[in-house]
């Protein structure tokens, strides 16, 4: 019997499973926080301490090694993904050089003296055709926005690289130069999805030296092998494969969906993605064209609600019970609302809600919204069940959106995150709305599994992404 191990390196936490290479069922996973981020940065930063990371992530491999025991010595290849968009700066003996800057990071958003934000500036700047070329448009925590703010703040070490913290990851176990797949690079926003190099004429306008940007190298590739050193300190066997890592969105794509020709895949976590694999790029507003692994593209609606909004209804909730009733409640409302929820159909009596409140990534300035009240629906229930449905038609505005770029043949849909697996009514919202059936992965750890499917197709396990589907059971 053989194994492959999945990594992943999240906001929240950092998770390693093993995977039994004949079924793909996961045999041991271990799991830990990750607590790296600092607590004493200005407003606005999200920055982390990358040495921490990389150590939380050695120590999450030895102790997913120490779960498999004697078995360990079957690991044959190690399959990676993490945080898109952010960055960390490097020198050339792989040791971090600055903080981590995750995707949370809203310096991109900082006014100039005329009051314009500089993603506004920097997007002006590339013209025509930018969307077209790069499947996006820059964001703030954005690697080449990140990376032009440090260039302009003189912050950027001269002979120093920037990397996504997977791949440094990566290269770390292996001793080996820093590569990015082109669904990593492809969230820096200045990559040319339709070659999968950088794009010379962006960098120049910006100033960004592409002497500083990751080589972009393939899935297919491998980084190099386990060091002794790195076998020493985890337990893994030495010179074991680590092949480049992929984009967490891609990651959970594959290790949910087992057909990416006719399911659709939902995300909900904090946020909330809605995403389809399609052959040619498409294009519209309110979608990112992301590269995808193996060839084609996932278009993916990213970030419009998710828990965030539940979570800001139930803080509402308290509040009231704390500012109007006097008294803290104990614990969460959120099982309650769940149940509150059930009954009704906020939609039938008018009440409707637009749950953003936190924007979206093309508008952040949009804000949550209810209309409809009436003396019949203001109450808690209709609230909660309209904000439910609200999300759930949010999610179909963003179909509606792949369905545009011509995407034909969905018939189902994966629901893969917290909101949805631990959220029945959210679930059946999104069934009415859709009317299509949400299937569930019996494995909770999507990304992670994806991972491993990588590493199963670049050691000739898997065949291809077809026979990946294999691995995938649904509830």
């Amino acid at each position: 019997m053989t194994y492959l191990l999945g990594i992943d390196i999240g906001t929240t936490t950092i998770t390693s499973v093993a995977v039994d290479a004949d079924s793909g069922t996961i045999v041991e996973l271990a799991t830990t926080s990750n607590d790296a981020r600092y607590d004493n940065r200005p407003q606005g930063r999200s920055e982390w301490d990358a040495n921490r990371i990389i150590s939380q992530a050695l120590q999450c491999v030895k102790d997913v090694v120490t779960l498999l025991g004697p078995r360990a010595k079957q690991i044959v290849g190690i399959g990676m993904t993490g945080q898109q968009h952010g960055m960390v700066l490097v020198d050339k003996d792989l040791s971090p050089v600055s903080p981590y800057i995750n995707w949370q990071d809203q310096r991109g958003n900082e006014l100039d003296a005329r009051g314009i934000p500089l993603v506004e500036t920097l997007t002006s700047r590339l013209g025509e055709g930018q969307y077209e070329k790069h499947g996006c448009y820059l964001r703030t925590g954005f690697m080449n926005v990140t990376l032009y703010w440090l260039a302009a703040n003189d912050r950027i070490p001269s002979g120093c690289r920037a990397t996504f913290i997977m791949d440094l990851v990566a290269s770390r176990l292996c001793n080996a130069p820093l590569v990015s797949d082109p669904t990593a690079a492809g969230s820096a926003g200045l990559l040319n999805i339709h070659t999968n190099r950088w794009n010379a004429d962006a960098l120049k306008e910006l100033g960004i030296p592409d002497s500083v940007l990751p080589e972009v190298s393939s899935v297919r590739d491998q980084v190099g092998t386990i060091t002794s050193e790195i076998a020493a300190v985890t337990g893994l066997p030495a010179d074991i494969p680590v092949f480049v890592p992929i984009g967490d969105n891609q990651a959970s794509f594959l290790g949910s969906v087992t057909n990416r020709h006719s399911q659709l895949s939902i995300n909900v976590g904090t946020g909330g993605q809605v995403s389809a694999y399609s052959e040619s790029p498409g294009q519209h507003a309110s979608l990112e064209v992301r590269p995808f692994p193996y060839g084609g593209f996932l278009l993916a609606n990213v970030g419009a609600c998710g828990g965030r909004s539940f979570a800001a209804l139930e803080s509402f909730f308290q509040t009231v019970a704390r500012d109007i009733f006097g008294f803290q409640p104990q614990g969460s409302a959120f099982d309650r609302m769940k149940e509150i929820a059930a009954e009704p159909i906020a939609n039938d009596t008018g009440l409707t809600c637009s749950p953003l409140f936190t924007g979206t990534r093309q508008d952040p300035t949009q804000r949550a919204s209810w209309s409809g009240f009436n003396p019949d629906n203001f109450t808690p229930a209709h609230m909660t069940r309209s904000l439910l449905e609200g999300m759930a038609n949010t999610f179909n505005q963003g179909f509606a959106a792949i369905l545009s770029c011509g995407v034909q043949g969905i018939t189902e849909i994966v629901g893969a995150g917290n909101g949805i697996r631990e959220n029945a009514i959210l679930q059946q919202c999104i069934e009415k709305s859709f009317n299509m059936q949400v299937r569930k992965p019996l494995h909770r750890e999507e990304a992670t599994l994806g991972a491993a499917i990588t590493a199963a197709i670049g050691c000739d396990i898997l065949k291809d992404l077809s026979d990946s589907s294999r691995w995938i059971q649904y509830e």
